[in-house]
């Protein structure tokens, strides 16, 4: 496992659906494979880190996630990587997220298998990114500290990403993440029961 790095980035969204698709915690890693093609574009691995937002209805100041980002894969070497051989999709695991090799649903299962327009966004971007060390929260999202609601990680646009590049923010958010919570699962996905009942 890589060392826990201070971030020159957060690189900020709002996770509207928190599923177990996007992102992927089976495994023992975090992965972001589908959806979010822009974020997955810009991210450079060792340098940023990748922070999930809640909704407005759920809480617009708790945190979903944060991944360090650590590896950047292509789509096909995720796919045949044995690391993330668990991640592939089957009959009892709907929200696996490593179903796409030569730029299609390379899988029955494939949570976009049958979603041609999904497919075509997720191929924007062909890239896989990859974290050890992430924190997941899901339905058990913790509200960040008071001292960052003014800060990009809450204010402006909930559509799309927010680069996060002022220093004091991302010091405030990182000391808190690691000495507050350990490395891992926190809770199940929010919106788990509700995607696949």
């Amino acid at each position: 496992m890589s060392q826990i790095f201070l971030p020159k980035r957060l690189i900020v969204y709002v996770v509207a659906s928190d599923d177990g698709l996007a992102p992927n915690t089976q495994g023992g890693f975090c992965s972001l494979t589908v959806c979010k093609p822009v974020v997955r574009r810009v991210a450079v691995p060792m340098q940023d880190w990748v922070v999930g937002m809640s909704t407005n209805k759920h809480g617009k100041t708790k945190l979903i996630y944060a991944m360090q980002v650590e590896e950047k894969i292509p789509l096909n070497d995720y796919f045949k990587d044995h690391r993330f051989q668990l991640k592939k999709p089957h009959v009892h695991n709907l929200q696996g997220d490593n179903f796409i090799y030569n730029n299609e649903a390379g899988l029955e299962w494939g949570a976009h298998s049958h979603k041609p327009e999904k497919m075509a966004s997720n191929l924007k971007t062909p890239y896989s990114l990859i974290a050890q060390n992430f924190w997941y929260f899901g339905e058990n999202a913790p509200t960040i500290p008071h001292s960052l609601y003014h800060s990009k990680l809450v204010l402006g646009p909930r559509r799309g990403h927010k680069v996060v590049e002022n220093e004091l923010d991302i010091s405030i958010f990182h000391k808190w993440l690691i000495q507050t919570y350990k490395v891992g699962i926190h809770g199940q996905p929010r919106d788990l029961k509700r995607a696949f009942m």
